[in-house]
């Protein structure tokens, strides 16, 4: 069994609240459960996971608040420029991140730096996250 490396990087992209990721143990395949979504494959996998008494399912971990805050800190810091600047200042105020993600998805240029420092980012923590659970990765 090799865990599915590019599937936890998915997993680790995501951030959306509505969507949870799964690592099978077994079998190294990740998947995915929709919050309040009630089809007969979902209900199958919420009662594999309800009922997993051996730990074979791990959930892949999802950042808090704080860790998002310091992601977009780390971003900003980054960058040079006007585009830094422009962050620097929303990021003084902004509490929550939700400053930060508005004016992110409004403006291309930092939409794509965004995008790619998370991909990078992300491809980092999936992997030290496989690390720490000592499975062997394909």
């Amino acid at each position: 069994m090799k865990v599915d490396l590019e599937a936890v990087f998915v997993a680790f992209s995501d951030d959306s609240v509505e969507r949870t990721y799964y690592l099978d143990g077994d079998s190294g395949r990740v998947f995915n459960v929709l919050e309040d979504h009630d089809d007969p494959e979902t209900r199958e996998l919420v009662w594999a996971l309800e009922s997993d008494t051996r730990g074979r399912y791990i959930q892949v971990p999802k950042p808090s608040m704080e860790e998002t805050l310091k992601e977009q800190d780390a971003f900003a810091e980054s960058l040079d420029g006007e585009l830094k600047e422009k962050l620097d200042k929303i990021i003084q105020d902004d509490h929550d991140g939700s400053k930060f993600a508005d004016y992110v998805e409004r403006n291309r240029e930092a939409r794509k730096a965004w995008r790619d420092y998370r991909t990078l980012r992300s491809r980092d923590q999936a992997n030290e996250w496989v690390q720490t659970l000592n499975l062997p990765a394909g």
